[in-house]
């Protein structure tokens, strides 16, 4: 009797202990297999290639209210993928501007390299309406640059031809801390209007720079008459030879990225070539590109 009841209280024990255990049995289930079992544990290879890559908003978007999606980083990097940067130019050009006593000159020039020769080519415009174009090859020996050239000016204002200015020779000399540089070259418009002087012009000066910055040194500058003009008077006489003299220093200034000034200041020794005075000078701006 007595066991009956005990086997029956044993059973009656086990159930509700079973009944309690099955709930946290039932919220533990096991966490599924990796798909490959060595996955887990070996980091993920990088793709062979790229995956194509959306357009991106560029800067010409955001500046006109584009809605683009922000550019997204390259994988691996974290530079953001855009349009790529514009190929430098391969044409070494420059922009000038000089005022004087001939009034506001602007210049502009560009080489172009053609096989194993480099052809340099100017503009030159005046304030007086004449314009000249001039051509040449540059030949460089190490820090020299010999460019001879030949030009021909046109006369915008009378429509008529001004000027043969032939034959040019500039050379420059680049060997730091010196710099020189010399424009030697003829000019004849006698053959188009024979009351205009034929004259050889020259321009020479030399830079010493004591910082990479700033450079100072002597300037000569001339100009010699080739001709005798009809109608010549005595208030205006004509006289071959030396017309214009100058003799004076000059300051070259680096002003920034791919910027120089020149600072001339002289003083002009020949009389018929003074005007107000005897001082003579030139402001001259250059950018290289």
């Amino acid at each position: 009797m007595i066991e009956n009841v005990m086997g029956k209280c044993c059973s009656a024990l086990a159930c509700v202990v079973g009944l309690l255990a099955s709930p946290a049995a039932w919220a533990q289930d096991p966490a599924p297999p990796p798909a490959d079992p060595g996955a887990a544990a070996a980091p993920a290879e990088t793709p062979a290639t790229a995956p194509p890559v959306e357009p991106t908003a560029t800067a010409g978007d955001a500046a006109t209210g584009g809605q683009a999606a922000p550019a997204t980083p390259a994988p691996g990097t974290t530079e953001p993928v855009g349009e790529p940067p514009p190929a430098p130019s391969q044409i070494p050009s420059w922009f000038r501007v000089d005022a004087d006593n001939l009034g506001l000159q602007v210049w502009a020039g560009a080489s172009h390299q053609l096989g194993p020769i480099s052809l340099s080519s100017d503009i030159y415009l005046t304030t007086l309406g004449t314009a000249e174009f001039d051509i040449g090859p540059a030949f460089t020996f190490g820090p020299v640059t010999l460019n001879p050239m030949v030009g021909f000016a046109f006369n915008f204002v009378t429509q008529e031809p001004a000027a043969l200015v032939a034959p040019q020779l500039f050379t420059y000399i680049d060997a730091k801390p010196i710099y020189f540089e010399s424009w030697i070259l003829g000019s004849f418009s006698s053959m188009f209007n024979e009351s205009v002087q034929n004259y050889l012009y020259s321009r020479d000066f030399l830079l010493f720079y004591p910082t990479d910055d700033f450079g100072i040194g002597p300037h000569l500058e001339l100009s010699v008459d080739l001709n005798e003009v009809p109608g010549a008077t005595a208030d205006a006489p004509d006289e071959t030879g030396l017309a214009s003299l100058q003799i004076g220093g000059v300051i070259g200034l680096n002003y920034g990225t791919g910027n120089k000034l020149l600072l001339y200041l002289g003083y002009e020794t020949q009389k018929e070539s003074q005007l107000n005075d005897k001082i003579a000078g030139r402001f001259t701006f250059i950018h290289n590109f």
